[in-house]
């Protein structure tokens, strides 16, 4: 949404947290949820997931989040946040956000403090926490997360989170051989939320029902699995990214050049087809957790 963020983490990209791009005008990104609900429309719900910098800073939050539902109450409003506002702020807020995935960055918080808090609002909003595990500090993150298996509520869903070098790019941190089996053994904690949202990612390699196989995605990012070079992938069927400058692309990470548009103006439309991946790794949780589909024989892009 923006690059504004009161963190400053090394593996993030400098323009993530630069505070250089500004929120969207609030008209702009109401025209935004319009545009999606109609394009989306034989879909039940749209799923609005706002991140970066810092989506909490935004002064016009509570007043998009009435917008997303305006139309359609079944509409999900998500916010992916380092969880630094304080208590008062997310009890105020709570009430109009459907879930929130709180990313740990262990440099920069207070596991105890971030565990007590979250704590006592996970009976009003679906809560993940997502530990992010820096190499520079490995041991700390396993004490972090160690922590919060222990000490966060049955609510709340819990799992490690590998980085990239940077985050956005393709190439995960150097983590030796014992750090990714000390990840891959960590124990997750599912959680207990209102509302299913979306579906855990299966590989089904006959499209037989009852034949899919749940993926482990910490397994899957840490073994570099996660690579579907000449696949169909069903971004922009599924999956919609708006840039911090407004432009609205197929993908997040990938494909710089499939872009439809952008916020100021919505003339464009969304041509729900698949793409061919045409990358050795995928980089974004979400673009991960898309449909993907071998040998796949319809039309794409």
């Amino acid at each position: 949404m923006s690059s504004v963020c009161n963190y400053d983490c090394y593996y993030c990209n400098e323009e993530i947290h630069d505070g250089k791009v500004k929120f969207p005008n609030i008209q702009v990104a109401k025209n935004v949820v319009d545009k999606i609900n109609l394009e989306y429309k034989e879909k039940d719900y749209a799923y609005f997931n706002l991140l970066g910098g810092e989506p909490t800073a935004w002064k016009h939050l509570e007043e998009f989040s009435y917008y997303v539902k305006k139309d359609n109450n079944k509409n999900i409003l998500q916010l992916l946040t380092n969880g630094s506002r304080s208590l008062r702020w997310w009890k105020k807020h709570a009430k109009f956000i459907d879930k929130i995935i709180v990313s740990v960055h262990v440099a920069q918080c207070d596991i105890k403090e971030l565990v007590n808090k979250f704590n006592i609002i996970a009976n009003e909003i679906d809560i993940d926490f997502q530990i992010a595990i820096d190499i520079k500090i490995f041991d700390k993150c396993i004490e972090y997360y160690n922590y919060a298996f222990k000490n966060l509520n049955d609510k709340i869903k819990l799992r490690p989170k590998p980085l990239k070098v940077l985050i956005g790019g393709p190439e995960l941190m150097p983590y030796t051989d014992l750090q990714k089996r000390t990840m891959q053994e960590l124990q997750e904690k599912h959680g207990e939320h209102r509302r299913i949202y979306g579906s855990p990612m299966v590989q089904d390699d006959d499209l037989c029902v009852g034949n899919e196989q749940f993926v482990d995605i910490v397994k899957l990012i840490t073994n570099e699995e996660n690579n579907w070079e000449g696949w169909a992938c069903w971004i922009g069927i599924e999956t919609i990214n708006i840039t911090r400058d407004g432009n609205v692309k197929i993908g997040a990470w990938c494909n710089p050049d499939l872009v439809l548009g952008n916020i100021k103006d919505l003339s464009f439309k969304i041509p729900m087809k698949p793409v061919i991946c045409k990358y050795d790794t995928c980089g974004c949780w979400t673009d991960i957790h898309t449909t993907k589909i071998k040998n796949y024989a319809g039309e794409t892009l």
